[in-house]
Parts: structure tokens; C-alpha cells; sequence
């Protein structure tokens, strides 16, 4: 399973109509288009762009943003995305993440995780970088309305 699918920080730009599926006609967004709403108004709607023949992600207000995609090695084909910027010197913040509908939750290839071995990988790769202690998944924060409670999905290093 694990060979099936491989991480890297771009997409082919062959791909594009995959990705801009992924990103932005995400049958899966429903689930959580609240978050996704308020991470649009917090760091910026993401935009696809071309650098030669590899496809990356954009932020307006964050242009140091970094991506990780889930490429099925078959075909090339994204799978998963994960987009996300260190805060400060401590933390980093998965801004973005989606999942291709088969690979999510109740799809046809959920057992493959998809979702958990982004976040693996996305933490793996924080690890790495000297004084960040903690990485949050900005979609698992909830908010009530009065903004009262908070629950954050933070994990330590």
C-alpha cells in the first residue's frame, strides 16, 4: 500500500485539472466548509501556479507557504494535499488540507489513510526544522458562534 502513493512538494503541471479538482471541487469540502471559510479569510485563498512543468500552491498573505502533495505513483495523478507555513519559531499551521472523495473517509480506498499519512508527513518534515515544537491543523479548530471554547487539534513534536 505504502508503495502505491509517494509525497512530494509539487504536482506535474499535466495535472492540473486533478489538482484544481482536489483543491477546489473537493466533493469532501461539505464536511468542513465552515474551517474552510474562516482559513480562506485568515491566510488567504490558495492559488494554483505554474513554475515550468511542476504545479505549487500560492498564498497571498503567506507567501512562504509550503505544500506536500499525495501522488499516486501510477499515474502522477494528486491524491492529497496538505498546505502549510510556520507561524512563528515554534509552530507550524496546516492551512489547507484536502483529500481526493476515494481516499476519504466512507470512499472506496479509505483504508489506504490517506488523510493520516499527509499529517504524518507534514509532521515528519516539521521535525526537521530547528525550534518548532508543535504543528496545528487549522481545520480541526472549532469555534462557537460567541467564540467561547476552542478546540484545537495541536500535536507536539
Amino acid at each position: 500500500m505504502s508503495a502505491d502513493i509517494e509525497f512530494k512538494s509539487h504536482v506535474n503541471v499535466a495535472h492540473r485539472a486533478s489538482l484544481e479538482a482536489l483543491l477546489f471541487f473537493n466533493a469532501c469540502q461539505c464536511r468542513v466548509s465552515d474551517r474552510i471559510a474562516h482559513a480562506v479569510e485568515k491566510f488567504g485563498a490558495p492559488e494554483i501556479v505554474a513554475d515550468r512543468d511542476r504545479l505549487r500552491i500560492y498564498l497571498k498573505h503567506f507567501p512562504e507557504v509550503q505544500s506536500l502533495f499525495a501522488i499516486e505513483r501510477a499515474t502522477g495523478k494528486p491524491i492529497g494535499v496538505a498546505i502549510y507555513a510556520r507561524q512563528d519559531l515554534e509552530h507550524i499551521t496546516v492551512m489547507h488540507i484536502g483529500v481526493a472523495g476515494e481516499y476519504a473517509s466512507g470512499g472506496s480506498r479509505a483504508g489506504v489513510q490517506v488523510l493520516l499519512r499527509l499529517l504524518r508527513e507534514v509532521r515528519r518534515s516539521a521535525r526537521r526544522v530547528k525550534g518548532v515544537r508543535s504543528l496545528e491543523l487549522y481545520y480541526a479548530t472549532r469555534r462557537s458562534d460567541a467564540g467561547r471554547w476552542r478546540d484545537s487539534a495541536k500535536a507536539a513534536l
